[in-house]
C-alpha cells in the first residue's frame, strides 16, 4: 500500500473505515460482472419533460477538451487522452491507477467522456433537420458502449463522470423529442432499444450503488444524486426506478443544505466549482417542477441564496476570485458560446425562475441554456423584468469568512478586493481547498492586478500541484517555508488550520476586518492580518500581526502575485502598478527585503494558470525576512 492510501486512512473515522472496507469487498464481488449486457429491458420512457422548443436554435457546434479543439464525429478511442497522446487500457475499473501519468490524465479522458458536445449535435440537428447528426449521435454512443463494457476501463471508475454522462443523454434524449423520433424512425428505435437504454440502465445502477460518502461526500454526491434523480425521473425501469428516484431525491435535499451555508455559501472553499454545483442543482429542481414533484422550498430558499452569493462574488464585469481550485469542469454546454460565462447564465437562470430582479443582468434575451430549461416563459419574464439594485458595495459574511470589500462609482469604475479568512475546506480530507488562508486578492474596473495563481493540474504533475495549492502561491504570509495545513496528495489535506473573525466593520465610507488562523501552532507562530478600506480615498490597508510565541529564529515571506497582464515598476519598497488606464501604488513594508520574481522553478514561484492544464510565468513581488520576534507589517495599496 502507497503512502497516499496510508495518509488517506488518517483522514477517515471508524465508521468510513468499515464503509471503505465494504466498498472494497463489493468492487471484488462486482469484477463478475465486468462485460455484462441487459439487453431487453423493460423501459417507459417520460417525454418531454423540459419545454418544447419553439424556434430555431443556433448554436456553434464546436467543441475543445481542456483548449484541444475536437472533431466528435471523428472520436474512435475513448480511453484516449488528447493531450498526452496516451491510452488508459481496459482492465477492471477499481484497479486502474490514476494517480500516475502513466498512461495519461485521466481528467483529460474523462471531459470528453462526460459527453458534452452530444447536446449540441442534437441541437444542430433540430436546426436544419440533417439526418447525418442523429447518425453521429448513434455512431457515438454505440462505439462509446462496445469500447467500455460495464465495469471495464477508466470510464467506469468515477461515478461523477457516470452521472454527468447520464445528465447529457437526458439533454440530447430530451432536445431530439426521441419517443416522437422512434415513431417516425424504425433505425432509431432499434439502436434505442437495443443499445441505449441497456447502457442508461447500467449507468443508473452504477450510480445507485457507488455512492460518494463520508470524507468524499462533497460535489461528487450532488452530482451523483443529480444525475440519477434526473435520469429515474425520465426513464422508468419496473422494480428498480423507484428506489433511485427516492435516494436521489432525498439526497438532493440533504446536500443542498449540507454543502452549503445559510447563506449559500458552498463549503468546499472553491469558487469555480460553485457554477459547477449549481448547475446539477438547477436542472434537478427544473426537472422536479417539470414532473410535478417539487423540491421542498427549504431547497428553492438556499438555492435563491446560493446565487445570491453568485451575484455579490463576481466583479462589476462578471469575473471571480480564484480562491480553491478551478478544473473548467462544466455539467453541460448548451449555449453558442462553448466557454460562455456560466456564473452570469446562472444569474439568469434565477431572475427567471425567481422572477427575480436582483438576479437580473440586464439581459432581455435568455441565453440559449435557459430557453431550453424554460421554454418561450423566459423571454416574457426576462422582458417584463427590471433590474434593481445593480450597483453594489461591500458585502461580508463573517461566519463563511469571505469579505468582499467593494467601491462602484456611477461612471462604472469599481475596486473590488475579496478577502479570505474561510476555513481550508469541506470535510476531513478538504479536497478541493487550497492554504490561503487571510489571502486576499485585488481587481480594479473588473481587471485582475493582485491574484489567485489558481490550480493547473490535478493528479500528474504532483510538483505543480504541490505549488498550486502552497501557502506560498497566495497573497498572504508563509512561515519558515511551510504550508498553513499538511498537504498529503492531490485531493488530500490533514491537520486543518482554524481560522477566527476577530472584528468586522461595514459602512458607506470604511471597511474593515481583523482575523487570524493557527497553521503554524507548530512553529509557535500566529498571523493576524487586518484589512481596512478606506474608500474616498480608494486606500486598501494590511496589517500584519506575526507573533512568535518562543522567539525561535523563523523565516517570514510575503508574496505578492500579481495578474501577467499587470505593468509594474518597483523601486525600493515602492512599485507602481498599471492596469486598464488605472495606477496603483503599492507602499510595502520596509523591514522585509523585496526582490521580483518570476517563472521560477527550484523552489516554483512566479506562476499563473488562466485554466486547466495552461501555466504563464507571472511576476511576484516577494518580501523575506529573518525573524526571532513578534513583529508588526504594513502594506499600503492606492488606487487612482
Amino acid at each position: 500500500m502507497n503512502t497516499w492510501y496510508l495518509q488517506r486512512l488518517r483522514s477517515m473515522n471508524w465508521r468510513e473505515l468499515v464503509y471503505r472496507a465494504e466498498q472494497w469487498v463489493q468492487s471484488q464481488s462486482l469484477k463478475k460482472e465486468m462485460g455484462t449486457r441487459h439487453p431487453a429491458l423493460t423501459c417507459i420512457s417520460i417525454p418531454s419533460i423540459l419545454p418544447s422548443l419553439r424556434y430555431r436554435p443556433v448554436i456553434d457546434p464546436a467543441f475543445d477538451v481542456l483548449g484541444v479543439p475536437i472533431d466528435p464525429a471523428a472520436i474512435d478511442n475513448w480511453s484516449y487522452d488528447v493531450l498526452t497522446k496516451k491510452t488508459f487500457p481496459s482492465l477492471y475499473a477499481k484497479e486502474i491507477n490514476i494517480r500516475t501519468d502513466e498512461h495519461g490524465s485521466a481528467k483529460h479522458v474523462w471531459e470528453m467522456n462526460r459527453m458534452l458536445f452530444l447536446p449540441r449535435l442534437a441541437l444542430q440537428y433540430r436546426q436544419t433537420g440533417d439526418v447525418q447528426y442523429i447518425t453521429v449521435i448513434m455512431r457515438l454512443i454505440s462505439s462509446w458502449t462496445v469500447q467500455n463494457p460495464y465495469l471495464t476501463g477508466i470510464n467506469w471508475y468515477s461515478n461523477i463522470e457516470v452521472n454527468i454522462r447520464l445528465i447529457n443523454w437526458f439533454l440530447t434524449w430530451e432536445i431530439l423529442q426521441l419517443e416522437a423520433l422512434q415513431e417516425r424512425e424504425p433505425f432509431v428505435h432499434e439502436f434505442v432499444q437495443d443499445i441505449w437504454i441497456p447502457s442508461i440502465y447500467q449507468h443508473c445502477k452504477f450510480s445507485h450503488s457507488h455512492p460518494s460518502l463520508h470524507s468524499s461526500a462533497n460535489n461528487h454526491l450532488i452530482a451523483e444524486y443529480a444525475g440519477l434523480f434526473i435520469a429515474s425521473a425520465k426513464w422508468y425501469f419496473p422494480g428498480s426506478s423507484e428506489a433511485w428516484h427516492l435516494q436521489a431525491r432525498l439526497g438532493l435535499e440533504q446536500e443542498i443544505q449540507r454543502q452549503h451555508s445559510a447563506n449559500g455559501v458552498n463549503k468546499e472553499e472553491a469558487a469555480e466549482y460553485i457554477q459547477f454545483i449549481t448547475d446539477f442543482l438547477l436542472l434537478s429542481m427544473v426537472v422536479g417542477d417539470r414532473i410535478l414533484k417539487p423540491f421542498s422550498a427549504q431547497y428553492k430558499n438556499t438555492f435563491s441564496n446560493i446565487l445570491h452569493y453568485i451575484r455579490e462574488l463576481l466583479t462589476i464585469n462578471g469575473q471571480f476570485p480564484k480562491y480553491g481550485d478551478e478544473d473548467d469542469g462544466r455539467v453541460f454546454a448548451l449555449n453558442t458560446a462553448l466557454h460562455d460565462n456560466n456564473f452570469q447564465s446562472l444569474l439568469e437562470s434565477g431572475a427567471i425562475y425567481f422572477t427575480d430582479p436582483m438576479l437580473a443582468t440586464g439581459a432581455t434575451e435568455p441565453d440559449q441554456k435557459n430557453r431550453l430549461l424554460f421554454g418561450e416563459a423566459a423571454v416574457h419574464t426576462l422582458v417584463a423584468l427590471e433590474p434593481a439594485g445593480n450597483r453594489r458595495g461591500s458585502k461580508f459574511y463573517p461566519e463563511e469568512g469571505h469579505f468582499i470589500f467593494r467601491k462602484q462609482d456611477e461612471d462604472g469604475r469599481e475596486i473590488y478586493c475579496h478577502f479570505d479568512a474561510a476555513p481550508l475546506g469541506y470535510l476531513s480530507i478538504a479536497a478541493h481547498g487550497h492554504a490561503d488562508a487571510l489571502s486576499f486578492v485585488l481587481y480594479v474596473d473588473g481587471q485582475p492586478v493582485f491574484v489567485d495563481p489558481g490550480t493547473y493540474c490535478y493528479h500528474t504533475n504532483a510538483e505543480w500541484r504541490r505549488y498550486f495549492v502552497s501557502t506560498r502561491a497566495h497573497n498572504t504570509i508563509c512561515i519558515n517555508g511551510l504550508d498553513q495545513a499538511h498537504f498529503v496528495g492531490p485531493t488530500l489535506w490533514l491537520n486543518h488550520y482554524r481560522t477566527t473573525v476577530q472584528d468586522y466593520q461595514l459602512s458607506d465610507d470604511y471597511d474593515f476586518v481583523v482575523a487570524r488562523h493557527n497553521g503554524y501552532k507548530k512553529a509557535h507562530v500566529l498571523h493576524t492580518r487586518k484589512l481596512e478600506f478606506d474608500k474616498p480615498a480608494n486606500r486598501i490597508l494590511i496589517t500584519d500581526h506575526i507573533t512568535n510565541t518562543t522567539g525561535r529564529n523563523g523565516t517570514l515571506e510575503m508574496p505578492f502575485h500579481l495578474h501577467p497582464g499587470t505593468r509594474y515598476s518597483i523601486e525600493g519598497c515602492q512599485a507602481t502598478l498599471t492596469t486598464g488606464g488605472r495606477n496603483i501604488v503599492v507602499k510595502l513594508d520596509d523591514q522585509l527585503q523585496w526582490t521580483v520574481v518570476e517563472a521560477q522553478s527550484d523552489p516554483f514561484l512566479g506562476w499563473y494558470s488562466e485554466s486547466f492544464y495552461r501555466k504563464t510565468p507571472a511576476p511576484v513581488f516577494m518580501g523575506t525576512l529573518h525573524m526571532n520576534q513578534s513583529l508588526v507589517l504594513k502594506t499600503e495599496l492606492l488606487i487612482s
